[in-house]
């Protein structure tokens, strides 16, 4: 089913992951003890970079990587994802580096994808920590998902609701998303809500490559959205964001 194959699409919004313009990439198949290993990289470049309510990054790169295999009727898969502040506020941002692993199960009314996903951050201060996340796609109009995370290092847990729906127009896939949700620290701070809109496009340049690009623009209950930075220090925020960027995606 079609809203199956969106999972690892979105995988890079849930988990620290967005939309690249220009990536060169090299990806394949292979077949050990006749399990076919499937291969996805993408890459993105956008304006400013949201996660959860709040801004992680000015202008940002980010690249990933997925391999899939089938086992046991679940889908099972490693991942890496790295996140690269760029422009003239990279400082005031940390560097990302992300390793996951996870499996799906389909149904015929859900797909669960559940994972554990080791977030690092080199060359920062910022301590590494195990956050799990749930994933549950269900196969109704909108396309609705809801997602869940905890860190077991820190403490930290929360919930997104989203909904999705999408439509085709010619070459183009266009869609529409929007997400609401809540994050609970673990060290007893206060809480923070968030709500957002996305409006996105995508389609095929050859094969299995994909152009996409995307706008979204995101509020929360806190100043959790940088204004202004100076020498590395975010020194404004304000409650509301807004980024643009491109992407670009090669599975097989």
């Amino acid at each position: 089913m079609q809203y199956r194959d969106d999972i690892h699409k979105a995988r890079i919004r849930s988990v620290r992951w967005h939309v690249l313009a220009g990536a060169t990439v090299l990806i394949g198949e292979a077949a050990i003890a006749e399990e076919k290993f499937r291969w996805a990289v993408d890459a993105a470049a956008s304006s400013a970079l949201f996660d959860r309510g709040e801004q992680i990054g000015g202008e940002t790169v980010e690249f990933g990587a997925t391999v899939t295999t089938s086992l046991s009727g679940a889908s099972i898969y490693g991942s890496f994802y790295r996140l690269l502040p760029a422009g003239s506020d990279q400082e005031a941002f940390p560097d990302e580096a992300d390793y996951s692993v996870g499996v799906i199960f389909e149904g015929d009314a859900i797909a669960a994808d559940l994972s554990a996903n080791w977030l690092t951050y080199p060359g920062e201060d910022d301590e590494a920590s195990l956050e799990l996340v749930g994933n549950f796609d269900f196969n109704a109009p909108l396309a609705p998902r809801i997602i869940g995370f905890y860190d077991a290092d820190f403490g930290d847990w929360g919930l997104e609701a989203l909904v999705q729906p999408s439509w085709e127009s010619g070459d183009w896939t266009l869609y529409a998303l929007g997400r609401t949700g809540f994050v609970e620290p673990g060290d007893g701070s206060a809480g923070r809500s968030y709500a957002g809109i996305e409006l996105g496009a995508s389609r095929p340049l050859s094969g299995n490559i994909e152009l996409g690009a995307f706008i979204r623009a995101e509020a929360a209950d806190e100043d959790s959205y940088a204004s202004e930075t100076n020498k590395g220090v975010i020194t404004h925020a304000r409650g509301n964001g807004m980024a643009i960027g491109l992407s670009l995606s090669v599975a097989r």
